[in-house]
């Protein structure tokens, strides 16, 4: 304030107060404002960001990598893990401890012993053979063998099935006789098991539509059409019924149920457009190896609380709010999946990438005990975690607890630490109990045939065609988890299943579960692990 603004002050003491009452009120409001502007500049990065990380990731979803692999160079920055590391691995001298690895043997990898050979001898005339010295024949001492790779294509035939009938011509009366009409797998159709497991394993196994069967086909010399096909699924996936029923039952008995599930666009349940439904995916523990799918029109909990009906056990997903409801009713535990909350971390590891690799490494410390516990008994394994893994583990929740107030409430990393630390209890769970994974990769393994197929043939053509899928994709599904190959496999399965009549009973039906079947049927057991 100059002289001249003091020398026009009033000299009332009451007016000066109100003037700089004023003043004060003016400068409070002010800085009021400018703290509000903070908060919205703060508030408007918080959303940038997060607009950001959401463009980023559905630019990944849509070109870049799936993996979430890490590159090891990154974990170089934290050094004190590293010494870590190095301490843990140093011997008394100091020295430190490098694993070797097995290197591939360079050359070709021999062809597989079980496939078929054919000879073909290229010798030399007769003439050829004889010495020109003595004029004998030269004795074959070595064979030069080449071995290479050919392939005939699918060859189609036509089995006709033939039944004589008998009359006796001097007792016409009695009537023919002939042999009963033998069980096709799809009754009257005109399809057998091989070409009904060929189609549904070029759709559900090999992705291929049924437009594009249509074309394969043709070039073998057989002229079908997609809707015959499409019909031929639908009455097989009733015949297969009963063994998914068992299936079931099956997984129901697990001390541990994995689950999660994947949208399916479908036709149908709105007109002129898709619907989102979905496909559910329930994997059962290690005494009963068997996935089972449900296809259903929407994401409600009512489905998943109708398909587990009164199953008492654990149960393995990701933070679904349906799954969290059926913990309420006493029977179920939720079991939380390491494998979700590491994608939260990794997919914000642009925004904060100090503290997301930092976690990152103390999850992939986890996972590298794990890798070892994986074939111990299960007493075994809980009582190895609670040394190995619960220290670690522990205190990963603390520096998650430390980090969380650091970050905006609503920020991608703030709601990655609040997916673990809202739900530390069941995140928690794997340590005690060895029968538990640490994640349900073995059910998001099981959906990616779904995810894949998706891309081929886009959509379900209707719920009744969601349905006949998800009995597909459980029994191919489960063939593979014990590598069987799977057209044998559904040939011999769908044959059989003809032959049982309408209501098999479970006695008959468990040779044909996946793993009954591959140990009486060792041969069909896939030689790559495919």
């Amino acid at each position: 304030m100059t002289d001249v603004a003091i020398d026009t002050l009033a000299d009332d003491p009451q007016l000066l107060k109100q003037v700089l009452r004023r003043v004060v009120q003016e400068q409070a409001a002010a800085v009021q404002e400018r703290d509000a502007a903070l908060v919205r500049a703060a508030q408007a990065e918080s959303e940038r960001d997060a607009l950001r990380h959401q463009l980023a990731l559905k630019l990944r979803s849509l070109y870049g990598r799936s993996s979430e692999k890490i590159d090891p160079k990154q974990l170089e920055l934290f050094v004190t893990r590293v010494e870590r590391i190095v301490h843990e691995s140093a011997d008394e001298d100091g020295s430190v401890t490098v694993p070797g690895h097995a290197r591939r043997k360079a050359g070709r990898t021999p062809l597989a012993s079980h496939l078929p050979r054919e000879e073909v001898v290229h010798d030399v005339s007769e003439e050829e053979r004889r010495c020109p010295c003595c004029n004998l024949p030269r004795p074959e001492v070595h064979r030069h063998v080449r071995e290479v790779i050919e392939i005939t294509p699918a060859q189609v035939k036509v089995v006709r099935h033939v039944r004589p009938v008998y009359l006796c011509v001097c007792s016409p009366e009695r009537g023919p006789v002939s042999a009963p009409a033998p069980r096709l797998p799809l009754g009257k159709a005109r399809a057998g098991a091989g070409v009904l497991a060929l189609i549904a394993v070029s759709k559900f196994a090999d992705h291929a539509p049924l437009y594009r069967q249509e074309g394969m086909l043709a070039r073998s010399g057989l002229d079908l059409s997609r809707t015959t096909m499409c019909g031929w699924l639908t009455s097989g996936a009733e015949l297969i019924e009963p063994l998914l029923k068992l299936m079931r039952r099956c997984v129901l008995a697990s001390k541990v149920i994995q689950t999660d599930d994947t949208p399916v666009p479908t036709l149908g349940l709105i007109i002129g457009r898709t619907k989102q439904a979905r496909m559910w995916s329930y994997v059962g523990d290690g005494l009963h190896p068997y996935v089972v799918y449900d296809f259903t029109t929407t994401r409600e909990a009512k489905w998943a609380r109708q398909w587990l009906g009164d199953y008492r056990g654990d149960l393995q997903s990701d933070a679904y709010p349906g799954y969290e409801a059926l913990e309420l009713t006493g029977r179920i535990r939720s079991v939380g999946c390491w494998a979700h909350a590491r994608r939260k971390f990794f997919e914000c590891r642009e925004l904060s990438p100090g503290f997301c690799t930092a976690v990152l490494d103390e999850l992939r410390t986890l996972y590298d005990i794990e890798s070892k516990l994986k074939a111990m008994p299960w007493e075994e394994r809980a009582r190895a975690r609670r040394e190995h893994a619960a220290p670690i583990l522990h205190a990963l929740l603390e520096t998650l607890k430390a980090a969380r107030g650091r970050h905006l409430p609503r920020s991608p990393v703030a709601l990655a630490i609040g997916y673990v630390l809202d739900r530390e209890a069941v995140f928690t769970r794997y340590l005690d109990s060895g029968h538990l994974e640490i994640d349900n990769n073995a059910c998001e393994r099981s959906l990616r045939a779904v995810a894949v197929g998706r891309k081929n043939w886009q959509f379900a053509g209707s719920r009744f065609g969601g349905e006949a899928a998800a009995a597909w994709f459980s029994l191919i599904g489960s063939a593979k988890l014990h590598e069987i190959e799977p057209w044998a496999y559904l040939t011999d399965v769908t044959t059989r299943l003809a032959h049982l009549g309408d209501s098999p009973s479970d006695e008959d039906l468990t040779p044909l579960l996946p793993d009954r079947w591959i140990a009486a049927n060792p041969r069909a057991r896939l030689p790559v692990g495919r």
